[in-house]
């Protein structure tokens, strides 16, 4: 038996913060983690990465750094070190973690942090932008008690700068 599962990490991107960090405004571009067929049955977890990046833009004369911090809700369960999927008869514990070791879970208050460089032209005023990425990695345990169905969750990914 397998299951179909996805995570829509920011398809609601309504809680985006607009900073003034350098007069910069930041973006985030939606990003989906899909997991794909989920065995309930296999004795390995399922692992799946997205990559979320921030665009910050301002009108500079020479490069800057803007400093961010991106935040994820914690979804349809209400907990963030208890994320679920819906979707089928009983629900589908997964989780979204920092690194690749899955030792932090990437939640709304800590969050994980990073830098957007935006480089100005010879001195002359103009808009610029910069992007920068940060991976998401996705992990569902093995062996969950789950019927065969589609699953998915939704979150907000909020950038501080």
């Amino acid at each position: 038996m397998k299951i179909r599962c996805a995570v829509s990490v920011g398809l609601a991107l309504a809680a985006l913060h607009a900073g003034t960090a350098h007069g910069a405004t930041c973006t985030v571009a939606n990003s989906t983690l899909a997991f794909g067929s989920y065995n309930p049955v296999s004795g390995s977890t399922t692992l799946a990465n997205a990559t979320i990046t921030v665009t910050c833009q301002a009108v500079i004369s020479n490069s800057i750094a803007v400093p961010f911090m991106l935040l994820l809700s914690a979804g349809a369960s209400g907990s963030v070190t208890n994320r679920q999927m819906t979707g089928g008869t009983t629900n589908l514990p997964y989780n979204i973690y920092t690194s690749a070791s899955y030792s932090t879970v990437w939640d709304n208050t800590t969050g994980v942090s990073g830098t957007c460089t935006i480089t100005g032209l010879l001195g002359l005023p103009l808009l610029e932008s910069g992007s920068a990425s940060v991976i998401a990695y996705g992990r569902i345990l093995a062996l969950q008690p789950v019927s065969t169905g589609s699953y998915t969750d939704s979150l907000v990914i909020t950038v501080n700068f």
